[in-house]
């Protein structure tokens, strides 16, 4: 247990607010660590003269935050200080990446060099996108996204997309559409941050349910149906993160027919990369009236391009279009214009073919090296879901790795509240910049494997 008393600062604010302040600050001056163990909360009622309730409200807000994670019959322990596990970040810092899940770098650059020189010609589209546009683009640009989804089995009209500024945007825009403060929103017990971050943004309720093999329980999702009546369930069923399990056609019906029983809506979170032959049919595809289905270019593409689309029935899309204007009025055109062009000219259908071949041989390189341990993943996807020989404890194992020279994410990462993270780690076969140096982290990452931790906790 860390010995730390907090200072609260005057001020109006209530006294719980001002505890998860100094818990902020003490994180950000590194007084608090990743790890460290927060006083109990009797203790620190009693020092610093203020009711346990305050404590425990503080704390709460603590939790509500992201800063600090309770986990039942231990106390309340700081979250990792690290960059949030759904940002990708340029490591220069001597580490071997395998924790960014990010496209590969191929013929991304040649691709955007060659469309910016082809459209500064042409001026009277550049001065069009001078001009403000209809929060759902220009209509060329919607038709053609429409055209090509219908090659990937989302059959849909041009009234029925909405490009947005990536998946995470996509994300946000779908739950101010659909929710209202106070609402649950259901996922994963082990989800991709960024939903339980739009959550506390929006003041809604994030559950995570039981997982297994499949996905999501039927037993959890119809227990939390009638125990807290959700609006939403997010889910990333096609390749699902982090840990790279595809849900199954058979338990797709069987949770389209309870939330059709329930009025559940379904986020279709389709922004990890897997090629189209390698999916089974989307939410949207089952049930397009009470499912949003949300994608990007992020990972088939780059990070840093911020074009995503929605796709959903008409009287979805038309609360979506709201949300939009409220949060950025509309899209900035010559981007999606890019983006379009590439779609048409079948560009970027040649960059997926191109970055599903770079996935299924970096993942064989993971395969050879990390033979013998338990390992989930898809044959072209970005990550790799490994369970930590025993006695590794997930926490200190990617402190430990680190130290080495690898960057890897924990489970922990990706609970979602209270949940019970198991002792894994999430693998980004994607992230280094080639396959030799994909070799190199992987092989220094089984070498950690194969060593023995320091008996207890190795954080201090």
């Amino acid at each position: 247990m860390t010995i730390w008393i907090p200072e609260l600062v005057s001020g109006t604010l209530p006294k719980y607010k001002k505890l998860a302040d100094a818990i902020d600050q003490a994180i950000l001056d590194k007084i608090l660590k990743s790890g460290d163990k927060l006083p109990p909360q009797r203790q620190l009622a009693d020092v610093l003269q203020v009711t346990i309730g305050t404590v425990t409200r503080g704390y709460n807000e603590s939790e509500r935050r992201g800063s600090v994670v309770a986990r039942v019959g231990s106390g309340t322990y700081v979250k990792s200080t690290k960059p949030s596990p759904y940002l990708s970040h340029d490591i220069d810092n001597g580490c071997f990446d395998l924790h960014s899940a990010k496209a590969p770098v191929g013929m991304q650059l040649e691709m955007l060099t060659s469309a910016l020189k082809e459209i500064a010609d042409e001026q009277q589209l550049l001065a069009s996108c001078l001009s403000y546009q209809p929060e759902a683009a220009m209509n060329h640009q919607r038709e053609q996204l429409a055209q090509w989804l219908m090659g990937r089995n989302i059959t849909s009209s041009e009234q029925n997309v909405l490009f947005t500024n990536g998946g995470q945007h996509g994300i946000s825009l779908a739950l101010q559409s659909t929710c209202r403060a106070g609402d649950t929103v259901l996922c994963e017990g082990l989800s991709y941050p960024g939903i339980n971050v739009a959550c506390q943004q929006q003041q809604l309720r994030c559950v995570g349910l039981q997982m297994d093999e499949s996905g999501i329980t039927i037993e959890s999702l119809k227990a939390a149906c009638a125990q807290s009546h959700p609006r939403v369930l997010y889910l990333t069923a096609q390749i699902q993160n982090p840990t790279s399990v595809q849900m199954p056609l058979t338990r797709k019906n069987q949770i389209v027919e309870i939330c059709q029983q329930n009025g559940v809506i379904i986020l279709d979170d389709d922004v990890q990369f897997l090629p189209q032959y390698d999916k089974v049919a989307s939410f949207y595809q089952l049930d397009p009236e009470n499912t949003i289905y949300i994608s990007s270019f992020s990972k088939s593409f780059s990070g840093g391009l911020r074009i995503g689309y929605l796709v959903a029935c008409e009287k979805l899309i038309s609360a979506l279009k709201v949300s939009l204007r409220a949060s950025c009025w509309t899209m900035p055109p010559l981007m999606i214009e890019i983006v379009c062009r590439w779609l048409v000219s079948g560009k970027m259908d040649k960059m997926e073919a191109w970055l599903t071949t770079e996935m299924a041989e970096r993942n064989d390189i993971m395969q050879e090296i990390l033979s013998g341990f338990e390992i989930t993943y898809q044959p072209h996807g970005f990550n790799v879901w490994l369970s930590l020989p025993e006695p590794w404890r997930a926490v200190d194992f990617v402190e430990y790795a680190e130290q080495k020279g690898v960057l890897i994410r924990s489970a922990e990462s990706y609970a979602i509240g209270r949940f019970h993270a198991p002792q894994n780690i999430r693998i980004c076969t994607c992230a280094p910049k080639n396959q030799k140096q994909l070799k190199q982290a992987l092989e220094l990452l089984k070498t950690c494997l194969n060593e023995t931790p320091i008996s207890g906790s190795m954080v201090m």
